[in-house]
């Protein structure tokens, strides 16, 4: 037990000494020559004599690592260079050409100058509390902390630290269910441009990837085979795969390549303003534009998450009036992808040969994606009924009451 007597008489040499300072107890012991202070971050003296007997011990073993100077920006250059390090496709970078991403630059915000040994659960908590604060969602937040765990994952794994804090994190809203039916999708390609159509059935017909439609070239597209290759490294996970070309799609395609553009090696392309064909970028207006045009979406206004206030832009000018933040809320282009998927097992094909050409990597996401919609439970409820009349035949009672018998009068 550290008590006063304790502290302020001389330890033997080699073990280190403790005092209370303020609130909390404070540590000092040598390692590898250097003198090192650090609080207990406890007033319990017992657990700071415990603290200092085992800081003393890692040190004896050769297992010490000094934390002191180890700081979050330290930690997110590690984490920064496993991205380029492991070719992560996520990491952009801005017009300087500094990597950027978005679940690190929330955390920037917070935790630029903070010591690592200082992070701990309590303050991951105002790091949250801070986020909500600002109306972002809990998934949001959640990839941020996931960065901050991994950040401190790497740093353990480097030698650089020994201990990891526990990283809270939110509950998050169920995952999006849409899938567009086929009158949806109809409706929706008579209102997009001319341009987005064959984008939308190759989502719809196939689940590929947003960034897999824009970057199809012709020379991926086998009209014998009846095939679209994908090429290894071009997509999400890096690996080549097939996806197979519906009838449907197949007249759309030999129609898109009647059009084709010499010098544009892209399936989907779209006319510039010189005349020329090019790739095509970002079309979120014109997405959100012929969803509300096609019922399938609508603009709501923007709120605080923790008031339920009305949110507003600022004013562009000194006379013009703060005007009304709206969101837009309804089908998403990556909801086709879902409608691929689900396609693809209602139409018999094994999980397994699906999973394959959906690209994704484990059951579990693949699951996801395979949406249950009223149709198929209705369609659930034929078949069972069905299998249910080959048994029992065409009665709708699986049983007979047995007549009520009378009961005798007894003279």
């Amino acid at each position: 037990m550290a008590d006063k007597s304790t502290e302020n008489s001389r330890r033997e040499r080699g073990t280190g000494s403790i005092w209370r300072k303020g609130r909390y107890y404070w540590l000092q012991y040598y390692a590898h020559g250097q003198k090192i202070r650090i609080s207990a971050g406890t007033d319990d003296p017992r657990k700071a004599e415990k603290l200092l007997k085992l800081k003393v011990a890692e040190v004896r073993v050769g297992v010490h690592r000094d934390v002191r100077r180890l700081t979050y920006e330290d930690l997110r250059e590690a984490y920064i260079a496993d991205y380029r390090t492991n070719g992560r496709k996520s990491l952009r970078f801005d017009r300087e050409g500094n990597p950027s991403l978005d679940k690190v630059t929330r955390l920037d915000g917070f935790f630029t100058g903070w010591r690592s040994a200082d992070i701990d659960s309590d303050v991951i908590r105002k790091f949250t509390a801070a986020q909500q604060a600002n109306g972002l969602s809990n998934a949001s937040i959640n990839r941020s902390i996931s960065a901050l765990r991994r950040m401190f994952n790497l740093a353990k794994v480097d030698g650089k630290l020994r201990d990891v804090p526990h990283f809270p994190m939110l509950k998050e809203a169920r995952a999006r269910q849409g899938f567009f039916e086929p009158e949806q999708y109809d409706e929706l390609a008579r209102a997009l441009p001319e341009y987005l159509r064959l984008p939308l059935s190759i989502g719809y017909f196939t689940g590929m990837r947003l960034g897999e439609i824009l970057s199809l070239e012709w020379n991926q597209v086998d009209f014998l085979d009846g095939i679209i290759r994908l090429r290894a490294g071009e997509t999400k996970n890096d690996e080549a795969r097939e996806v197979p070309i519906a009838p449907q799609l197949h007249t759309l395609l030999e129609r898109q390549f009647a059009l084709r553009h010499a010098g544009c090696e892209f399936v989907c392309f779209r006319l510039q303003r010189t005349g020329e064909a090019g790739k095509i970028s970002s079309f979120r207006k014109a997405w959100y534009s012929a969803c509300i045009k096609a019922g399938l979406g609508k603009m709501e206004p923007a709120e605080d998450r923790v008031t339920g206030r009305a949110l507003f832009a600022p004013p562009r000018g000194p006379r013009s009036k703060p005007k009304m933040k709206m969101v837009y809320q309804g089908m998403i282009f990556h909801d086709l992808r879902r409608t691929g998927v689900r396609n693809l097992v209602r139409a018999g094909v094994p999980e397994r040969v699906a999973q394959e050409i959906s690209g994704h990597k484990t059951r579990s996401v693949f699951a996801r994606y395979n949406i249950v919609s009223p149709s198929d439970v209705r369609e659930a409820g034929r078949k069972l009924g069905i299998f249910h009349a080959e048994k029992f035949g065409p009665k709708t009672d699986t049983f007979e009451a047995e007549p009520q018998r009378s009961k005798a009068v007894t003279q």
